[in-house]
């Protein structure tokens, strides 16, 4: 489980971090005002990251950095001003990156960052260049960011990669390579791998004029010209990794469903298609609330909505291991992947039990509520059919009295 320690001393700097981390970081975040109290959390827990002030009252001369990297927890540094011997001292240490507080954006910047670089924790990152030192420097410098890196030699052998590791989200690409150069990969690689599932990042050496726009133009996300400092190389990576985050943020986002936080519609649908050219064996659900148009009327929408939520939250615990969405507004889907009619019947006829047992609390009070389900073979037939055959087998579970699996 991922967790981050922060260091800083100032009370305001610290209070506005302790904003920023409520909004930006889904993770436990400690906070330390001392070397000596950073040392007691580091006893007691194991941390992902730390942001770290490098002056402290009882460490001046950047003790904090030394002590957090001495534990292996990778480390951004907040400093107050920056000089050329500072920022070796830093790079020399071994820090991710420094911040240098001047302004509030700043520490926005600071906690944005810590945010994508959990993030990148595990991530499989590809490094492409010919040149063995130069594979070394960047694969070192990557890992540094928490990615998971592989590399490669040439063009080829990163192709193969790739095709064989479908979980890599960056590559970073020389152009001069043999066999097959940056160009020539890029241009494979975009023929499976879209720009907002893969990022690349071109690179080439100086004076080389065109080849950063030749490189975007082909597919590539940035480009670096070599020689690169160390702050320049993770910027970019940072900026084009956050770009590749938003985006699937956004996807998701338009996957869900606003108020249950479960899949929607259109996702469903879009799962289910995929499914479908599958063999394997499915079951396909429909679950509708029973009276839920009561509910609203003498409880109110609001009344209506927190039945919702709870019924949604004790299918997605119950089903978990499947997709389960909201495709309209009482009615529920669940394909029950590789199980047949049979068992996803039994399973389903536990749910509807266990979900008419069940005390929701409603506007504070206790109230129950029932489901009616129908059940459709999933297999060797299209959604439209599918879905016609589950909703008259709910249409049938209405007409016995609700309350039942169909």
């Amino acid at each position: 489980m991922q967790r981050v320690l922060v260091v800083e001393d100032s009370k305001v700097v610290q209070q506005v971090l302790r904003h920023l981390s409520a909004q930006y970081l889904d993770v436990e975040v400690d906070f330390a005002w001392s070397l000596s109290e950073c040392q007691q959390y580091v006893e007691k827990h194991n941390y992902s990251l730390a942001l770290v002030d490098l002056t402290l009252p009882d460490a001046p001369n950047g003790e904090v950095a030394k002590f957090t990297l001495s534990n292996a927890i990778p480390t951004v540094v907040l400093t107050s001003k920056i000089d050329e011997y500072k920022r070796q001292q830093m790079l020399e240490l071994g820090v991710i990156d420094y911040v240098i507080k001047d302004n509030r954006d700043s520490y926005h910047y600071a906690i944005k960052l810590v945010a994508q670089l959990l993030r990148n924790e595990g991530c499989k990152a590809l490094v492409a260049d010919d040149s063995k030192l130069s594979r070394s420097l960047m694969k070192q410098m990557l890992e540094k960011q928490l990615f998971d890196v592989t590399d490669a030699q040439d063009g080829q052998q990163a192709l193969e990669i790739i095709k064989n590791n479908p979980n890599i989200k960056l590559l970073m690409t020389d152009y001069a390579m043999p066999l097959m150069d940056g160009f020539e990969l890029v241009k494979a690689v975009r023929n499976f791998r879209g720009r907002d599932d893969l990022a690349i990042i071109g690179l080439s050496g100086a004076g080389k004029h065109g080849l950063s726009a030749r490189f975007i133009k082909y597919g590539a996300n940035d480009f670096l010209t070599k020689p690169f400092m160390n702050e320049e190389f993770h910027c970019r990576v940072m900026q084009t990794m956050e770009q590749l985050s938003l985006i699937a943020d956004i996807k998701e986002s338009a996957y869900r469903d606003y108020l249950t936080g479960m899949y929607n519609r259109r996702y469903f649908y879009q799962y289910a298609e995929q499914l479908l050219k599958k063999q394997q064996h499915n079951t396909l659900a429909l679950l509708d609330i029973d009276f839920f148009k009561s509910i609203n009327d003498t409880l109110g929408h609001e009344a209506g909505d927190q039945a919702l939520k709870q019924v949604a939250t004790l299918i997605k615990t119950t089903f978990s291991k499947f997709t389960v969405a909201r495709v309209g507004g009482e009615e529920f889907a669940i394909i029950l992947d590789d199980i047949d009619t049979a068992r996803g019947r039994e399973y389903l006829e536990g749910f509807r039990k266990k979900l008419a047992k069940y005390e929701f609390i409603i506007d504070e009070k206790p109230h129950s509520i029932t489901i009616s389900i129908g059940v459709a073979d999933f297999q060797n037939t299209d959604l439209t059919q599918a879905m016609r055959v589950a909703d008259a087998a709910l249409y049938e579970a209405k007409n016995k009295g609700r309350n039942c699996v169909v």
